[in-house]
Order: structure tokens, then C-alpha cells, then sequence
């Protein structure tokens, strides 16, 4: 389950913009004329701005985030009232499940059968919307005047609100549990902003400031992305070298520095499996990240970096050992095809303490990584301090 500060970080941007344009249209009285009527042309700025991106960064979901509500408003722009209708009741239906159903396929860029299957789902999509609006169905029509709520959620129908709702628990689930919690954060507030958009449609421009804070919360989150593959590893999700680097560059006088490396692992891998090292090393980088008093890092390989900002080396040796504790005591599962066995993963490790002979923090960590190899020499499965 995923941590309460983790969950609370990915919501806090979104949400933030979110609430922004929400009271903007609660005061849109107070703003000029002008303003107002340009936001049809600063939606469709946004949106073309996040396809592109989208386009740079190969992430289609976000492509097929944005196209659908392009083509919403571009129909209520310009088709007639009754067909604007249907749409917005079709579309009040199908796009939380779109939105779901893009957000759980995996990337794999346009050309590409996957990147084609997802063509083909929206071109459908598209299709199934297109026949309902030139050939209206009388079941269609009865499931949108269906009544479950004693409530009234004119103009959205109840269906639309129950489906929305399921929607929204399964994302709230991926955001508790799920891995990219930057994503699925990101998606709740903006089911729930769509479904805002719709409720209040009948307001001057809510559909507009709706439309518009979705766009920026999609392009806020490709920014926040492209952050995240440029200094965060991908496996374990630890800030990588070029995070460390920088935080090196940032580090005062007094620090300790460890380095960290998992014991026998390429014995591991050759007997388990590259597959089961990946897991090992998402276990140990888990523990990593709990680290009291200090930063981790993935170097590189099974080798990872601990910075302690202003604490003395003893202080470090503690949390360090700590550190190595529990991950000897935590056991790891091998799962083969008939069977499983327990196994344990010890980690050894270098700590040194900043010195005036250091010109650059660099210094320290080849200092750290002789003591690394004293430990490993002498041992492993602890932790040592170099000079």
C-alpha cells in the first residue's frame, strides 16, 4: 500500500489546479469580457500543445485523454442542439470508462500493434457515438432517463453518475495499491473535473474552465514525467545518478556518505533469473527508501549511494547498520513453476565522514567505496567505516 505522504504529494498539483479553476468560474463575474470569451480558444491552445508533447514523449494515453474531449466540444460548438444532446449523454457514459481503460494499457507508441489496438478502440468509440447521434435508439433513450437516486443530477443521468462513481473507486484503488501513483492521482481529478464540467454546463463557460484546467493538469503531469524519467531510476524508483549528482553539488561541509552494494548478486541472478534480480533489487531499494537520517540513490547495477546531509559519521553508522538489519531479516520468496523457497539478501556497506582534504563530494564516495570493498573482503553483510 502505497504511503499517505506519497498519495497526498501526487494529489496536491492537480488538485491544486483543479480548485483554481473552480473558483474562477464561482467569481467569473468579476473578470472581463475579454477573458472569458478567448477560453475556447486557450482550450484548444492546451490541447494542442499536450498532443504534441504527448506526441515527443510517446505517451498516448495522454493523446487519448485529450482527443475525445476536443471533439466534445468541438460538437457542442457546432452541431445542432438535439445532436449536442445525445452526445453529451453518450459521452457522460463512455469517456470514464475510456479514460480508465487508456490509463491501464501499457505504452508501447503508435506504431505498434498495441499502439493500433488503442486506434481501433477509439475509431470504434468514435463509430458507436456517430450511429446514436444520426440514429437515435429508444433503449438508449430509456437507459439515460433511468431513475435510481431519489436525488436530481439533471442534466447528468443517474447511469452516467453510477458509472462514473465505479470508475472512480477503481482509480482510487490503483492509487492506494498501484505503482505510478503520479498518473493515477492525476487521472482521479480529472474524472472528477470532467464530471464538474458537465454538471454545471448550464453556467456560462463551466464546460470552458473545465476543459481547460483538465489540459493543464495533463500537460502539469508530462512535465512532472518527463522529471521523473530524467532523474528517477525506472525499476526501482529511486532518485537515480543525475538526482545524486545534483544533491552532491548541493551538500554543505558536514555529511556522511554511504555506498551500498547487495551481496552475491550476480550469483543471484545467474541462478534465479535477471527477472527475480529486478524483484530483489525493488525490494532492497524499498527498504533503501526508508533510510533514516539520509537520501538513497541507485549508482547503478546491484550499487547504491545513501546521503547523509549534516550528520557525523557515527550518527550515519547507526541508521546505515540499521538499514542492513532489516533487510537480512526480511525474507524474499523465489517462486518457481511447482515450488517456492524463502531466501535472505544481505547488502554490504562503506560509510565515511566529509574531511577537508575532500575537494568535491565525489572524494568522499571514493572513500566510501574502498570501505565497501573492506567489507565485502572481510566478510559482507555489514557495515563499515573508511577513514
Amino acid at each position: 500500500m502505497n504511503s499517505l505522504k506519497l498519495i497526498l504529494l501526487n494529489f496536491s498539483i492537480p488538485i491544486a489546479v483543479g480548485v483554481f479553476f473552480f473558483i474562477l468560474n464561482i467569481y467569473q463575474a468579476y473578470l472581463s469580457s475579454y477573458i472569458l470569451s478567448i477560453a475556447p480558444f486557450l482550450f484548444y491552445l492546451l490541447a494542442v500543445i499536450v498532443l504534441v508533447v504527448s506526441w515527443h514523449f510517446n505517451r498516448t494515453k495522454f493523446i487519448f485523454a485529450i482527443l475525445p474531449l476536443i471533439l466534445l466540444y468541438a460538437s457542442f460548438s457546432f452541431l445542432p442542439q438535439d445532436k449536442s444532446k445525445v452526445i453529451f449523454e453518450l459521452f457522460s457514459l463512455i469517456y470514464p470508462v475510456h479514460l480508465l481503460v487508456f490509463l491501464l494499457f501499457k505504452e508501447r507508441g503508435f506504431f505498434t500493434l498495441w499502439g493500433s489496438l488503442k486506434l481501433l478502440l477509439f475509431l470504434v468509440e468514435v463509430g458507436i457515438v456517430a450511429w446514436f447521434v444520426e440514429f437515435p435508439n429508444q433503449l438508449i433513450t430509456k437507459i439515460f432517463s433511468l431513475r435510481i437516486f431519489a436525488f436530481n443530477l439533471v442534466p447528468l443521468s443517474d447511469i452516467s453518475f453510477v458509472i462514473g462513481v465505479a470508475v472512480l473507486l477503481v482509480m482510487l484503488l490503483l492509487v492506494l495499491f498501484g505503482r505510478l501513483v503520479i498518473y493515477y492521482a492525476s487521472y482521479v481529478v480529472i474524472l472528477i473535473t470532467f464530471y464538474l464540467g458537465l454538471y454545471f454546463m448550464k453556467y456560462p463557460h463551466a464546460l470552458e474552465h473545465s476543459l481547460i484546467a483538465i489540459d493543464l493538469i495533463v500537460l502539469i503531469l508530462l512535465v512532472r514525467e518527463a522529471y521523473r524519467l530524467a532523474y528517477f531510476d525506472e525499476l526501482t524508483s529511486l532518485p537515480g545518478r543525475r538526482a545524486l549528482i545534483e544533491d552532491m553539488a548541493k551538500l554543505g561541509r558536514k555529511y556522511s556518505l554511504a555506498m551500498v552494494d547487495i551481496d552475491f548478486f550476480k550469483k543471484f541472478n545467474d541462478t534465479y533469473g535477471h527477472d527475480t534480480g529486478d524483484e530483489v533489487l525493488k525490494m532492497v531499494a524499498t527498504k533503501l527508501a526508508e533510510v533514516g537520517g539520509g537520501k538513497s540513490y541507485r549508482y547503478g547495477g546491484e550499487e547504491f549511494t545513501i546521503l547523509f546531509p549534516s550528520r557525523e559519521l557515527d550518527e550515519s553508522y547507526i541508521f546505515a547498520d540499521i538499514l542492513r538489519e532489516n533487510i537480512a531479516t526480511s525474507p524474499f520468496i523465489v517462486r518457481g513453476k511447482k515450488t517456492s523457497k524463502k531466501i535472505f539478501i544481505n547488502i554490504s556497506v562503506g560509510i565515511v565522514q566529509s574531511n577537508s582534504k575532500d575537494n568535491e563530494p565525489f572524494d568522499a564516495m571514493k572513500r566510501a567505496d574502498k570501505a565497501l570493498y573492506k567489507a565485502k573482503e572481510t566478510g559482507r553483510n555489514k557495515v563499515v567505516k573508511g577513514k
